[in-house]
């Protein structure tokens, strides 16, 4: 196993995963661990293998748009208080984002609620509309007052860094993130892979079909979920985040995603991942204040612990049953978390 973690202790956290696919909170499970740029943990469960592809849901946020959103900064193509209604003038005035910039949607402090208006009988074809549908949102209060979780938001950063930028997503996810990193299974769509390497989600939904609605209405392709991957992936984005600086990120612009950049009265969130003092955060009891990371709602986690040197992936089809409401498995990964954090010596 290596210095730096327990092997007990890491094999009682491996049954405790084991023990989910019993209880039937998941069909598919894999997860992998590095303290120090050594990957000291990683296995897969139930009919998972170390190269299964999972839903990564919201892992999109932080892995795909925060991350493009900051290169276009480092880029001089973007800067982070820029108003967002700026780059929807051609769908006319925007009256409700008076005030709302590039930070508040990295934040999810612009006042959007989590879940955007809707115009669900739309054409899958007619992006513009969708996206005419998600503008037109009442905000819950003025932008910077408050924390409120937005799927709202990311879908409308999303729709900003592919404008700025001149291409879609997928390709500047790959061009931008996959490549310099080598993740060979991860991206929009998902990438090319045989049926087989493809965790479930809900029962009778197509292999490969993204689990969140908004995100498959607008074709797989959307800031805040649609990007499939594998543990190991997850876990080298992790890594390069952690470390900070070349290829994906400079040092300063990794350093905004580290800490929270939002004033503490407010919550705690950085440019992309929730942090210490986020009840978002997925983070067990242990680890320590300097641990930030993301969930997914598929049943995903990336965490990192600068304090520990740790980074973790974590990834599960936890909606493949319908009929659970969650509870069970997020008690379950509080508990894997602290078993985690146990072992590490």
């Amino acid at each position: 196993m290596g210095a730096g973690v327990s092997a007990e202790r890491l094999a009682a956290a491996e049954a405790l995963l084991a023990e989910g696919v019993g209880d039937g909170l998941y069909t598919h499970a894999a997860y992998a661990l590095a303290r120090g740029g050594r990957v000291l943990g990683r296995r897969a469960f139930g009919v998972a293998t170390p190269d299964t592809v999972f839903d990564l849901a919201s892992l999109t946020k932080p892995m795909a748009t925060a991350t493009l959103c900051l290169q276009l900064a480092e880029q001089g193509r973007l800067h982070l208080r820029q108003s967002a209604a700026h780059f929807f003038e051609a769908f006319g005035p925007q009256p409700h984002l008076e005030g709302v910039e590039i930070r508040h949607l990295l934040t999810h402090t612009s006042g959007l609620p989590p879940v955007p208006r809707w115009v669900s009988e739309a054409p899958a074809s007619d992006r513009n509309a969708l996206v005419r549908s998600a503008l037109g949102t009442p905000p819950l209060r003025p932008p910077g007052g408050g924390y409120t979780y937005s799927d709202a938001g990311y879908i409308l950063l999303g729709e900003i860094v592919a404008q700025v930028a001149g291409r879609p997503l997928p390709d500047l996810f790959a061009a931008g993130v996959a490549e310099p990193l080598g993740l060979t299974a991860t991206g929009f769509g998902p990438p090319s892979v045989r049926p087989g390497r493809l965790a479930p989600t809900e029962h009778g939904a197509a292999p490969g079909l993204v689990h969140d609605p908004r995100a498959r209405d607008l074709g797989g392709v959307a800031g805040h979920a649609g990007l499939f991957g594998t543990a190991d992936d997850v876990l080298a984005y992790a890594e390069a985040i952690r470390t900070g600086g070349p290829p994906v990120l400079s040092r300063a612009a990794a350093a905004r995603m580290r800490v929270s950049q939002i004033a503490p009265t407010v919550g705690a969130q950085s440019y992309g991942f929730f942090c210490a003092g986020n009840d978002f955060l997925p983070g067990g009891d242990l680890l320590s204040d300097r641990a930030f990371g993301h969930s997914g709602f598929t049943g995903t986690l990336l965490l990192i612990d600068p304090e520990y040197d740790l980074s973790l992936a974590l990834l599960t089809n936890r909606v493949v049953n319908a009929g659970e409401d969650g509870s069970r498995f997020l008690r379950l990964r509080r508990f894997w978390l602290n078993m985690v954090a146990a072992a590490l010596e």
